[in-house]
């Protein structure tokens, strides 16, 4: 009996002694950790305003790839959330949701999950570094709260290394996926982006590689229009449509791109050289004839594409295709692998090099582009 009392009081003792111990300790812990990146800082903002990429600064799916997510609230800002589901124990249920965003400054998210604490946030904060100011330092914060629950104060001492390998895996994953982005503000951009679906076309198309120099380009341009010319007027057919650009390669002497021309019947009424998909379009018969005329006749498929207007010289398209695909990556949307892009001249061939020149650009987007998170089903 004697015994069992000193294990009691030596138990008592201890358990006391915790108490005492567990009293000093913090009530709250926090790990901070940053990175440094070269995009811009509105770049990076809109890539954690929202859950769009949520999956390229997070490892739940790494950790359990049939985790399922529900999306709810706004695209992006306060309201955004982001409802999860695991069987996985190491994840569990719970919610992302952004409480705070202040552009350019910081982004703050209220995290529900399973692990011990309350009042959890995830704090992202945005600070200009670097040579002329042009890096942004991403700081990422973990905080939680234990308030008087004395093993969650116990708990908190392994916030570092627990929560702080998370934080800094998480860091190097963004960092790598705003490597992937091109270096625009498309922020600073004067006109609208949108997601456009392209319907299938007639067209007359040619493949042209032409000298930059010396006009080459509107020269090529103007000699393949003639033939195109020839050609509809051979057939019976005329113009449906701004003239296309498709790019296939750029260097710093010549230019290689595709000419399309959507064309019908002359006796058709105006947009019939267009159809939800190839197999609805008119079925036309074109001749091609001449010595020299490489002109041919096609059916383009259907597509998707990320577009958005551009007003100046012909030679800018290039740069606003790839403001187009920072716009359209930051919002999980993948542009098709290897295409550089078309445009839709707005514009006669002579004029396309003054500053009030008009285009409108395009990038397709893969077949499968999907958000990189999914919406789940509702729990029944």
């Amino acid at each position: 009996m004697a015994r069992f009392l000193e294990i009691v009081v030596a138990f008592l003792l201890v358990a006391a002694l915790g108490v005492v111990v567990a009293l000093f300790l913090p009530s709250h812990r926090s790990y901070t950790h940053a990175v440094e990146t070269n995009r811009p800082i509105n770049v990076v903002f809109d890539m954690l305003n929202g859950f769009q990429r949520f999956n390229d600064w997070n490892h739940m799916k790494v950790i359990d790839p049939n985790v399922q997510f529900t999306l709810s609230g706004p695209a992006s800002g306060v309201g955004a959330r982001l409802e999860f589901r695991s069987s996985n124990p190491r994840i569990g249920s719970g919610s992302w949701e952004i409480i705070e965003s202040v552009p350019g400054e910081r982004i703050v998210f209220a995290l529900d999950t399973p692990t011990m604490g309350h009042n959890k946030t995830m704090r992202f904060r945005f600070e200009r570094t670097g040579r002329q100011q042009r890096n942004v330092e991403i700081s990422k914060r973990y905080r939680v709260e234990y308030g008087w629950n004395l093993i969650g104060r116990f708990a908190g001492i392994y916030v570092a290394s627990n929560m702080g390998r998370q934080v800094q895996l998480s860091l190097r994953t963004l960092n790598n996926a705003l490597a992937g982005i091109p270096r625009v503000d498309y922020t600073l951009y004067p006109h609208p982006f949108e997601v456009v679906d392209l319907p299938a076309r007639n067209v007359l198309q040619v493949e042209v590689q032409a000298p930059l120099a010396d006009d080459g380009v509107a020269v090529s341009m103007t000699n393949q229009r003639q033939w195109m010319d020839r050609v509809m007027a051979a057939n019976n057919l005329v113009a449906d449509g701004p003239l296309r650009i498709v790019t296939l390669d750029r260097s710093s002497e010549s230019y290689t791109f595709i000419m399309q021309l959507p064309v019908r019947d002359a006796e058709a009424p105006e947009g019939a050289s267009s159809a939800p998909s190839v197999a609805e379009l008119p079925a036309l018969q074109v001749a091609i004839t001449g010595e020299g005329n490489t002109v041919t006749f096609a059916q383009t498929p259907p597509l998707r594409a990320a577009s958005t207007k551009w007003i100046g010289p012909a030679p800018g398209l290039q740069r606003v295709r790839d403001t187009i695909r920072a716009w359209a990556l930051v919002r999980g949307l993948v542009p098709e692998p290897g295409a550089q892009g078309f445009d839709d001249y707005r514009v006669a061939i002579a004029d396309m090099l003054g500053p009030e020149a008009e285009f409108q650009a395009f990038v397709p987007l893969a077949a499968a582009t999907a958000p990189l998170v999914a919406a789940a089903p509702a729990a029944p």
